[in-house]
């Protein structure tokens, strides 16, 4: 089952709100009061099905917990998921330490940095290393040069679209604390739309949302699938006391995670049907070619590399001190135990025999 946050909840209109400054504390409390927790206990699990919640942003790089979930492989493990989409990492990585969500897909940055301030949030896996994401600029705009001064948006700040934002244009030259002006306008349809009213001049846009302006000739200033660049996107989420708690669930979500990853690669109209319930797109075009573009880019064995996460590391240590132990120590944001365990017993190499 998915659930988006309901318009006019206290949940969407922080969200929507790029004025409204909570601190940290609070909104956890009150993301708390709207998601309760409710994983069974363990003697349970082998009774009746866990309850699980995973958040997700529009990103596709999500799409193996949706396609377990349509498959039913979550069922079978003996658990069911419920997922629900929140806007920008920052949010999903604030629910996971509030205990609201047990796993949730977020990008490699929210996590880093929540860690590095003592929070309680671990990845587990990355389904991809690099994202299909581009530069994507209104057509009156001939060279980065002519970004200088203009307006560009991101669905939060300090989300994985800002990342990719900074990124892109640190690849053309530019510097992203002073050369645009960054809005927080939430999903990436929403972005997109301030582009063609031009409310907004460029953004960093995944394929899904930059596919349907490229057809139209839109220029593309820079292509981060095709640079060299590792950034772990999307990925599964928790806090280290869930995972040392619940071991065997843990196990099990992974089984069910890995089984999609393949069913993704093997059987793209499975893929192509759930991504359009998901997106609610129409255009068919656009679901087949999204689903072209991702299916190569996801990992059998969704390891958490260690150059996306250094990367994260050197892009946060632009703007903020990071203490020495947290640098070139990948160990300190991952946790590759679960995964390694399926790895180590030919798990993941019959999967694909």
């Amino acid at each position: 089952m998915c659930r988006t946050i309901p318009p006019g909840s206290k949940a969407n209109i922080l969200q929507n709100s790029p004025n409204m400054k909570l601190k940290p504390a609070g909104l956890i409390l009150l993301l708390a009061a709207w998601l309760t927790c409710g994983v069974l206990p363990g003697p349970a699990y082998s009774q009746q099905p866990a309850r699980i919640r995973y958040g997700v942003t529009a990103s596709v790089a999500h799409l193996p917990v949706l396609v377990a979930n349509e498959a039913g492989s979550f069922q079978r493990y003996g658990f069911d998921v419920e997922v629900i989409h929140i806007r920008g990492g920052a949010l999903i990585t604030m629910t996971i330490m509030s205990g609201s969500v047990q796993f949730s897909g977020a990008g490699a940055e929210s996590v880093v940095a929540a860690r590095i301030e003592g929070g309680d949030v671990v990845l587990l896996a990355c389904p991809v290393d690099t994202d299909a994401v581009y530069l994507v600029a209104r057509p009156e705009i001939k060279s980065a040069a002519d970004l200088k001064g203009k307006p560009s948006a991101v669905t939060r700040l300090g989300s994985t679209t800002h990342f990719y934002l900074r990124t892109a244009l640190r690849h053309l030259g530019l510097d992203p604390e002073k050369d645009m002006t960054i809005l927080q306008l939430g999903a990436g349809g929403e972005i997109v739309a301030a582009m063609q009213s031009g409310r907004v001049t460029a953004a960093a846009l995944t394929f899904h949302n930059a596919f349907p302006l490229m057809q139209m000739g839109w220029p593309v200033l820079a292509d981060l699938s095709k640079a060299e660049f590792l950034y772990p996107s999307s990925c599964v989420a928790s806090s280290r006391a869930f995972v040392r708690n619940n071991p065997g669930l843990v196990e099990r979500f992974l089984k069910a995670y890995v089984e999609a990853i393949r069913v993704i690669k093997k059987d793209s109209g499975f893929a192509e049907r759930v991504l359009k319930k998901w997106q609610r797109e129409t255009d068919s075009l656009v679901i087949k070619k999204t689903v072209e573009v991702y299916g190569p880019l996801f990992k059998p064995v969704p390891y958490v590399p260690d150059k996306g996460l250094d990367l994260v590391l050197k892009e946060l240590s632009r703007r903020r001190p990071v203490p020495k132990e947290f640098m070139d120590n990948p160990n300190q944001f991952r946790d590759h135990g679960p995964l390694e365990k399926l790895v180590k017993a030919g798990w993941i190499d019959q999967l694909y025999k």
